[in-house]
């Protein structure tokens, strides 16, 4: 019979500032041991994506320190929320606080959507390929079925990440939860999203080349 942590007493998640985000180090340092460089964007980059109103940063916290974050980029052309980070402390984990910095994420990206008088068609995230011979293979299979639990789908489509991180591209997948009452997206809705999280997100929030990112959605990932 398997152990399983008890949950933690989370304080009211937190939808943050850019002064907030700014002066919380404890969610910066999160976010730097939670993924690779060639997968993280610099920090002005999410700050200036919350001072725009194109993303949103969320924290959790337990007793007054900081435990997880999400971020959001709001997509409006399809309308989507796209995830684009979500972590939660090592010491922090399976314990029920990324599943809840999932949904809020999704709850109030969706809200300012529709308050802008968009129906978004769901909630988008990339995930590392589950490849059998990558060295945190399993761990990669585990934040799928993480998400696939909360209704995520993986999508056929090939994807890249752009290099956020300067250098390259990463080879990726998508995930997607519909709105409720949206259906899983068409290949052809799909492609629209990509071309959104590129332009909008990437583009537009991260300064990556045009003509990058125009080549990246003909390529295979």
């Amino acid at each position: 019979m398997g152990f399983s942590p008890p949950s933690l007493a989370i304080e009211p998640f937190q939808n943050l500032s850019a002064e907030e985000l700014r002066a919380d180090k404890t969610w910066w340092r999160i976010y730097e041991d939670s993924f690779p460089a060639s997968q993280r964007e610099p920090q002005a980059v999410i700050l200036e994506s919350i001072l725009r109103g194109a993303g949103m940063a969320f924290r959790a916290r337990h007793d007054g320190v900081t435990c997880g974050l999400a971020t959001t980029h709001l997509l409006k052309d399809p309308a989507a929320v796209f995830l684009v980070y979500l972590a939660v402390a090592r010491g922090a984990r399976n314990r029920g606080a990324g599943m809840e910095l999932f949904e809020l994420a999704w709850h109030c990206g969706a809200t300012r959507l529709r308050a802008q008088g968009l129906q978004p068609l769901g909630l988008i995230w990339e995930v590392d390929p589950p490849q059998p011979t990558a060295k945190d293979a399993e761990a990669r299979q585990r934040r799928i079925e993480f998400f696939q639990r909360r209704g995520g789908v993986l999508l056929q489509r090939p994807y890249l990440q752009p290099p956020v991180g300067g250098v390259t591209a990463v080879p990726m997948r998508l995930m997607f939860r519909p709105a409720k009452g949206e259906d899983v997206p068409t290949w052809e809705s799909i492609t629209a999203m990509v071309r959104s999280i590129y332009c909008e997100k990437y583009g537009a929030t991260n300064g990556i080349d045009r003509a990058i990112l125009d080549k990246l959605l003909t390529e295979k990932g």
